[in-house]
């Protein structure tokens, strides 16, 4: 009886037991869907900064955008380099749902093989650029297409309007908005500005979409440059390289025009040039500014150091006379030659005629020493500071390691190496009463608003000379250009125009070379009041090598051209149109071994060119105007002129000026109708 009890006791404690278990189990179960439920309603409702992280980064994605670079102006405010919108397409190769059809779509799109569009996408990679720089078709198409895993990019490419003008100077810039050569990568971060992203949505399958949530982070404006370059000046010197290489054949050319009392480059061109707009096409050595980046040896300009270093020196007067050996003289084991046997010449006839011996022996009474001071005064073989990437130093010996001869070639600019800047800087500084200026490219720096970040003040670095002797060294260039010196065709009716010819023989596997020279020539015009330097130097011409006879022209046309810019008047009167012709002295110009004797009647001949023939406007004197030369101009500066004239025009095209009717130099009337065509590329 009590056993049976007791089990019924155990079998009752048991089933408390399970009740208790299954009370607690169902607590348990409670619990578990009560804080599921809980942690439901708290993703979806709770703000968790976590978890909104982790939800963004799965429907959300930025895209890197090429920002807007800043513009580069001329000193005019004409548009240099832009940045215009362009569109870009990127793909995500896994996100694609039907690989097989999105590339059959791509490459009807894209006008690609299948093959090439697979190849390009592969599976394995997360994100593919597959084209930049879509055409608006492209970017239409890809847009309505709707294919997984495609993103269209916006972004800014480089544009310049005026196409090869001042490619050199302005550079390049690369795929990824940096900036590849010239001023473009000399002030890279003004005009780059912050890196921009666009925030996109995308859904499951990969394709992104825009919503009105989209925003962009803000980045850092860009900055705009302001050049001291004038285009028309700046066109007219490319144009005017570009004709006298290939008439003459040469190996390349560079031009510089430089305002001499501020240092301002007002144009700074070299040929070969190149697009920048499709700069992957060029020829690497064409991006080179050769007035900055290349060294050579100036030859007959450099006399003008020589005499400005007897000037100040005090040792030599003007009128001083030396005896010129008649032609050949001996120093040493050497002997050097003057293209004519002349015999006693004062230091003005020396410059005149460009004497080798003559000046080696002005060189004598100055000495080594006093002459290479005067060197360095003038910056020769030193940077000269302008803001341009990849400026050359050039070399010139120490005084102390001159031999005899080292030091006559040094006095006619030979065994010196300097860049065409440096040269016309030196100019200047003598064109600037002797004071020497650090040449500049940049004015001012704006931001996007236009305030000014940067301003260049001009910056006189040294005196060179006195007042004076920069004044008598001006006067004593003058005779160059006047019959009987070396530069007559450099000569511009109604100013006087201060210069010197260069033809230097090139040094070529330890020799100098009988075939290959460097012709130059540097001007101050006007002689009075100068307003500007022009140095011209063409390398390697064929046929006729001399400065007077292929660099003068070219300096003659781009003075004019930049005169004409600037609004300078003429200091005497331009009423006779016509110079007076005659031959030059033909000992003037050297005739180097080989010369044929077709060249040498060419040279006996040579003249002064009619004006009609260079386009320069002058009144005809009967009724009629000539009809100015506007090739260069813009399209206001042309308006104006006719105007002026009282001569109606007809305007075809935009840009600039490349041609017109009648031809620069034809008699215009009053009331007649000028038509002038622009072009903008």
């Amino acid at each position: 009886m009590l056993s049976m009890k007791k089990r019924g006791y155990q079998k009752e404690a048991g089933q408390r037991q399970r009740r208790k278990r299954m009370a607690l189990l169902g607590v348990f179960f409670l619990l578990g869907f009560t804080t599921v439920i809980y942690r439901c309603i708290y993703l979806h409702i709770a703000h968790d900064p976590k978890l909104e992280r982790i939800a963004q980064s799965q429907y959300r994605t930025k895209i890197d955008e090429i920002p807007q670079r800043g513009n580069i102006y001329d000193a005019n405010l004409e548009e240099l380099a832009v940045s215009v919108p362009n569109y870009s397409v990127a793909v995500r190769p896994g996100k694609m749902k039907d690989r097989t059809e999105s590339l059959k779509k791509l490459s009807q799109i894209l006008n690609w093989s299948v093959h090439d569009v697979g190849e390009k996408l592969d599976p394995a990679k997360k994100y593919v650029w597959l084209k930049r720089d879509l055409t608006p078709r492209e970017k239409d198409r890809l847009s309505e297409s709707q294919i997984d895993g495609v993103e269209l990019v916006k972004g800014a490419k480089r544009y310049y309007p005026n196409r090869e003008v001042a490619s050199q100077i302005l550079g390049a810039v690369g795929r990824e908005n940096e900036g590849l050569g010239g001023l473009e990568l000399f002030y890279d971060r003004y005009l780059r500005g912050g890196e921009e992203k666009s925030l996109a949505f995308r859904d499951a399958r990969g394709k992104t979409f825009e919503t009105e949530e989209t925003l962009k982070d803000i980045p850092a404006e860009a900055n705009h440059l302001h050049l001291t370059l004038r285009k028309n000046i700046q066109y007219v010197a490319e144009s005017e390289l570009n004709a006298v290489c290939n008439e003459f054949s040469a190996k390349s050319c560079t031009a510089i025009v430089m305002d001499p009392t501020t240092g301002a480059i007002l144009a700074m061109a070299s040929y070969p040039n190149f697009n920048p707009n499709s700069y992957q096409n060029s020829n690497i050595d064409s991006w080179r500014n050769i007035a900055v980046t290349d060294t050579f040896e100036p030859g007959s300009t450099f006399k003008v150091i020589m005499a400005a270093s007897a000037l100040e020196s005090g040792t030599v007067k003007p009128t001083d006379h030396f005896f010129c050996e008649n032609g050949i003289y001996q120093i040493g084991n050497h002997t050097i030659h003057d293209h004519e046997k002349y015999g006693s010449l004062s230091l003005r006839e020396i410059l005149k005629v460009s004497s080798n011996i003559g000046i080696y022996k002005v060189g004598t009474r100055v000495g080594k020493k006093t002459f290479s001071q005067i060197i360095d005064l003038f910056g020769f073989g030193k940077k000269t500071g302008i803001d341009y990437p990849g400026e050359a130093s050039g070399y010139i010996r120490p005084a102390s390691a001159w031999q005899e001869i080292e030091f006559a070639n040094a006095a006619f600019g030979q065994g010196v190496r300097i860049t065409p800047l440096q040269l016309a800087t030196g100019f200047a500084a003598i064109a600037n009463g002797g004071v020497r200026m650090r040449p500049y490219l940049v004015s001012e720096v704006t931001d996007a608003q236009g305030h000014i970040m940067i301003e260049t003040t001009p910056r006189a670095l040294m005196r060179v000379l006195s007042e004076d002797n920069a004044r008598l060294l001006i006067d004593m260039m003058t005779e160059v250009t006047e019959q009987g010196g070396t530069a007559t065709k450099a000569a511009l009716p109604g100013y006087n125009v201060a210069g010197k010819t260069g033809t230097a023989q090139k040094f070529v596997n330890g020799e100098y070379s009988h075939t290959k020279f460097i012709s130059s020539f540097v001007g101050i015009v006007p002689q009075e009041s100068p307003k500007l330097v022009v140095l011209v130097t063409i390398d390697e011409p064929k046929g006729v090598i001399y400065g007077g006879l292929v660099a003068a022209p070219v300096f003659r046309k781009i003075a004019w051209a930049a005169l004409r810019d600037l609004g300078v008047p003429p200091e005497k009167s331009m009423i006779h149109p016509k110079i007076n012709k005659g031959p030059t002295v033909a000992a003037v110009y050297p005739q180097p071994q080989g010369q044929s004797s077709k060249l040498n009647s060419l040279i006996t001949q040579a003249s002064f060119m009619e004006p009609s023939n260079l386009g320069l406007n002058f009144g005809s004197g009967h009724g009629a105007e000539m009809t100015p030369d506007f090739r260069g101009l813009s399209k206001r500066k042309v308006l104006s002129m006719l105007d002026e004239m009282g001569v109606r025009g007809e305007i075809v095209g935009s840009g600039i000026a490349v041609s017109q009717m009648p031809g620069p130099g034809s008699p215009l009337q009053k009331g007649a109708v000028c038509r002038v065509y622009f072009k903008s590329e």
